[in-house]
């Protein structure tokens, strides 16, 4: 891989990874187009630690105040022995603690599904099948209208359990971790802006999840192309933080559905792609 298709890859990767289209898909999409050969699951990790900085980079209040009050109330659950109220005395506690929740399931299927998706990660057929689920599903949410929609400090342990199984889903290329979260999170009856911001936090997790999974293909790749890692990581972190903008400002118009016109229209280039590849 050069700097070139690093830098393109890292870029990509910063504006797929919170879009609902699928940041793994674009790139085995991507891997076809270049040629690339290897491991591509070892650099998709670096630059998922690009995008975890974004992350970290735009919601640092809400992280320092979800860390404060879950301590806090794990704190006073544990000196009092009695169950204390999360949403009255420690409001930011309730999504820390369904992070966490939400996190088991998604655990349980990448690593029960691992070793399959090892088989399957780069076979396109797979990603472009994915991306037309996705993106019908998509444009299917603009019909989603719930009467009492629930805030981030009103979500539940059913909330956490559905998002979190979908997340683990995500590991198939083609199905957007972001886009199922989100989708979810609509469906259940959370804010758009809520399902959202839970959406990106319990990618927290994923990602260091993932990056552990592979941690060691992960340090032999980057030793042994220092700069071509760097240059994803720093490139997938800009364009991160910035997609995460953009789209917090869409959620908030309610026009997240228009993603699932995008992702029909790149499922039809990569099977014409495809085809003509032979």
């Amino acid at each position: 891989m050069t700097e070139i298709q690093a830098l393109i890859l890292g870029i990509l990767q910063g504006l797929t990874e919170f879009l609902p289209v699928s940041s793994s898909g674009h790139l085995v999409f991507l891997q076809n187009v270049f040629g690339l050969e290897g491991d591509l699951l070892a650099f998709d990790i670096v630059v998922h630690f690009g995008t975890l900085l974004a992350v970290f980079c735009y919601f640092w209040r809400d992280l320092i105040r979800i860390t404060a009050d879950t301590c806090g109330y794990l704190t006073a659950w544990v000196l009092r022995r009695k169950k204390n109220s999360m949403s009255l005395d420690y409001p930011y506690s309730v999504p820390g603690i369904f992070v966490f929740v939400g996190s088991l399931p998604t655990a349980v299927i990448a690593f029960g599904f691992k070793d399959l998706l090892e088989k399957f990660y780069n076979w396109l057929p797979l990603t472009i099948g994915a991306w037309v689920v996705m993106g019908v599903l998509l444009i299917l949410s603009k019909k989603i209208s719930n009467e009492e929609e629930r805030t981030l400090f009103e979500l539940n342990h059913q909330d956490a359990f559905w998002i979190g199984t979908l997340q683990g889903l995500a590991i198939i290329p083609g199905i957007s971790r972001s886009g199922s979260t989100i989708l979810a999170g609509m469906f259940m009856g959370l804010e758009k802006d809520a399902a959202a911001r839970y959406s990106f936090l319990l990618a927290i997790p994923a990602i260091v999840g993932a990056g552990l999974l592979k941690m060691k293909d992960g340090i032999d790749l980057f030793h042994e192309n220092t700069s071509v890692m760097l240059i994803g990581f720093f490139a997938s972190a800009v364009a991160g933080y910035f997609t995460i903008a953009c789209l917090m400002s869409l959620i908030r118009r309610s026009r997240f559905y228009v993603f699932g016109y995008y992702l029909l229209t790149i499922a039809v280039i990569a099977s014409a792609f495809m085809l003509f590849k032979g």
